[in-house]
């Protein structure tokens, strides 16, 4: 049984599907996330023990080959729920507290991730601006649905605050012309 060391130094059980989910939520393809996890698998068995940071740079390595913007959405999501900034080969800064910039705006972070709807207005203004200057609207819809994935997940975030922001993420889908998210069960 392959063990993971948590960046606390707690050690708990390698689970492929937690990461097969975490490719999903980023917007990778099924035939993508399951071929990345089946790499990942093998190269976990031979080593015994990996850090989640070995296995970030492994994911994100393979993603940027085979789904450049689910790696882009994957980044996203770490910046703006977990307070980790990539840069060069997949490796991460972590901000615990301080200041972090999260793209238009320098903010004075606590706990990781979004705690509100005006976050996640800030954050889609930043979408819009990123637009603006040519990012291409694949890899804005998948920092989208990271987004959206982020705040369905995001277990501090007060219902209402969950509610109003999903309707900014729709409302900024319908903008653009696109289907807006279903909830697939209630919050």
């Amino acid at each position: 049984m392959a063990r993971v060391v948590k960046r606390s130094g707690r050690e708990e059980e390698y689970l492929s599907e937690k990461v097969y989910n975490a490719l999903r939520d980023a917007g990778a393809s099924d035939e993508v996330a399951r071929e990345i996890v089946k790499e990942l698998d093998e190269w976990v068995k031979k080593r015994g023990r990996i850090s989640t940071d070995e296995i970030r740079r492994f994911v994100l390595t393979r993603l940027r080959k085979l789904e450049p913007e689910a790696a882009e959405a994957w980044q996203f999501y770490d910046r703006v729920f977990k307070g980790r900034i990539t840069f060069e080969d997949g490796k991460a800064v972590v901000v615990e507290r301080g200041r972090l910039y999260l793209g238009r705006k320098v903010k004075d972070i606590g706990g990781k991730g979004l705690s509100n709807a005006e976050e996640v207005r800030e954050i889609l203004e930043e979408l819009r601006e990123d637009m603006e200057y040519g990012l291409s609207p694949k890899v804005i819809n998948a920092r989208l649905y990271a987004l959206f994935m982020g705040v369905l997940k995001k277990k501090d975030m007060p219902r209402e605050e969950k509610l109003k922001s999903i309707e900014l993420i729709n409302k900024f889908r319908e903008e653009l012309g696109w289907k807006p998210y279903e909830l697939k069960k209630p919050l």
